[in-house]
């Protein structure tokens, strides 16, 4: 199973504090117990710390609206189309339904994904979402998303359940 960047990145920087650890102790060889037991404590208080970090986006967001349009042609806006999950691995599903001019479309499909301060992309099948998407807005509650492909412009705006 492929690591999430959030999770190399993590991983590599735990590695980092790992070799600053072994460094200090060999400083430290010669200074008092009490000096060692504090840097372990506190190399140890980092690491647990990051290791429990994850990003904002992890949890079921409702998708409030759901906007698609193309310059020259009819968009459209639908509202309240769907949940989507975000777990701390990396994974997630959706449980999308909504039907423009009478076609309904379902996304029930598992994903992955991967997310920075500016943009997030989920992988997985082929539907309107697995793409990857603009963060516009990103609160703890809320966040709005942009998409182009060619000349189509979508918006995704979700909230924290």
């Amino acid at each position: 199973m492929k690591e999430s960047p959030e999770l190399i990145h993590k991983n590599l920087i735990i590695n980092k504090i790992s070799i600053l650890f072994v460094k200090l102790n060999e400083r430290h060889k010669r200074k008092s117990m009490k000096k060692e037991t504090l840097s372990i404590i506190f190399i140890m208080v980092i690491m647990a710390s990051m290791s429990s970090c994850s990003h904002k986006i992890v949890g079921t967001w409702t998708i409030n609206k759901f906007e698609n349009s193309t310059p020259s042609e009819q968009g459209y806006s639908l509202s309240n189309i769907g949940t989507i999950t975000f777990y701390k691995n990396g994974s997630g599903e959706k449980n999308i339904n909504y039907s423009v001019l009478g076609t309904s479309h379902t996304d029930l499909f598992p994903f992955k994904w991967a997310a920075s301060d500016a943009a997030i992309t989920l992988v997985g099948d082929s539907t309107e979402f697995s793409k990857t998407w603009i963060v516009i807005a990103s609160k703890r509650n809320y966040q709005q998303w942009k998409s182009t492909t060619g000349n189509k412009i979508q918006v995704l705006e979700l909230k924290k359940n």
